[in-house]
């Protein structure tokens, strides 16, 4: 079995690394009904909190709350709080005020 990006530890990860973790998660978490296997069996313990705050960014991003409700294994991301240090994904960031900047990720 390969091992899921996501369940990366992500030491000495640079940008453009962490971009690519973003794109995989955005794949899963915004085309969700086609991923609803992948998704059930997430494990979020085994994530870091980068990880997990870019799952959160991105439900929250697209007002995909519910997902929160259908996947009790997701359950626990509801109370993601900012990341203390800053996670760049982009050194250009979008300019508006959004959910990625609210949990401390340079987007």
């Amino acid at each position: 079995m390969t091992e899921k990006v996501y369940y990366e530890q992500q030491n000495d990860w640079n940008e453009e690394d962490y971009y690519y973790l973003h794109r995989v998660l955005h794949r899963v978490f915004f085309y969700h009904d086609k991923h609803t296997e992948e998704i059930k069996n997430m494990d979020v313990s085994m994530m870091t909190d980068n990880t997990k705050a870019l799952i959160y960014c991105i439900i929250k991003y697209y007002h995909y709350d519910f997902l929160f409700e259908k996947y009790d294994n997701l359950k626990p991301l509801e109370n993601t709080i900012p990341l203390s240090k800053t996670l760049v994904l982009d050194s250009n960031p979008l300019p508006e005020n959004n959910i990625y900047k609210l949990m401390n990720i340079m987007y």
